[in-house]
């Protein structure tokens, strides 16, 4: 008997080493992402701060969205971290800033792809419709963001006031169980599909309009020509960072397909799903700079600077 409680000690200990460890490297790139989007917000004020223009007023929002979400998702981690360590805290019980903070986490998320849909629908107006001018107005989309911002909360608010979002004692934190299989599969379409099917269908539509434009243009249309070659180079960065978003959420959507289907929940499910967010949101952190021309081109002369 004493052998067998070794083993089962001896067991226990090691998958909590593994989940400290998955959830020290998610932490990690959650604190990157901070860093990375304080050094975006940095350039905009020192650089940007007069500009007035719906690119940089995106990629702010986006930044932000980021911001939000890694910090949260880093709150999380160290609730987990600390809660496999055997350190007991008040938050480690169904309390209502548990409960809120899971709800934010899938709420900030679901705005972070709606964000780039944003992102994508402007790309797509400022190329096949250039000469609309409401189409690229300031105002206008400071009041879409606000719009689809509260929309994206609104939209996952059911899992708070249904009392989805619940603690999970071997997690350590709050979230809708995978076990509760109607409302993760609503919040896998909702937060997930939709946006991906928008982001797909915009930018091959663009990319199919950029190439028809290519096919056309001759000598005399040499500018824009070459305006149309940055744009394809814009949106191979694009597709770039629509495949980031799917690996965003593919780990989970597999342990779901897996559960739907075979009946077993994976153990590290939560865990490995949260860590491909993390790396995901580092990722499209560094992208956001690479993808914003005006934050691209300042963080080049700000690094040629340093290093002069």
């Amino acid at each position: 008997e004493l052998e067998l409680l070794l083993l089962v000690y001896g067991t226990m200990h090691f998958w909590s080493i593994i989940n400290i460890i998955l959830n020290v490297i998610t932490l990690i790139n959650s604190i990157a992402t901070i860093l990375i989007c304080l050094f975006t917000f940095l350039l905009v004020i020192i650089v940007h701060r007069q500009t007035r223009t719906v690119l940089i007023l995106l990629a702010c929002h986006t930044c932000l969205i980021l911001m939000i979400s890694a910090i949260l998702l880093g709150s999380m981690t160290t609730s987990s971290i600390i809660g496999f360590m055997d350190i007991k805290l008040k938050q480690h019980a169904n309390t209502n800033w548990c409960r809120w903070r899971g709800y934010l986490i899938h709420g900030f998320l679901c705005i972070l792809y709606d964000s780039y849909v944003l992102q994508a629908a402007f790309r797509f107006f400022r190329v096949v419709f250039s000469r609309h001018k409401i189409l690229h107005n300031f105002p206008v989309y400071c009041f879409v963001i606000l719009i689809a911002s509260l929309f994206g909360l609104i939209s996952i608010s059911p899992v708070i006031i249904r009392n989805d979002v619940i603690y999970l004692p071997s997690e350590y934190y709050c979230q809708t169980p995978f076990t509760n299989i109607p409302v993760i599969v609503y919040i896998a379409v909702r937060l997930f599909l939709i946006p991906i099917v928008f982001i797909a269908i915009i930018y091959l539509c663009l990319l199919r309009h950029i190439s028809g434009q290519a096919n056309l243009l001759r000598c005399r249309h040499r500018r824009r020509s070459r305006h149309n070659g940055r744009n394809l180079k814009v949106i191979r960065r694009l597709l770039l960072m629509l495949t980031t978003l799917i690996f965003l959420g593919l780990p989970s959507m597999i342990f779901l397909t897996i559960l739907i289907l075979a009946g077993h929940l994976v153990s590290l499910t939560y865990r490995i799903g949260w860590l491909s967010v993390s790396f995901s949101l580092v990722f499209l952190a560094y992208m956001l700079i690479q993808l914003t021309r005006p934050l691209r081109k300042t963080m080049r002369r700000f690094f040629r600077r340093e290093t002069s």
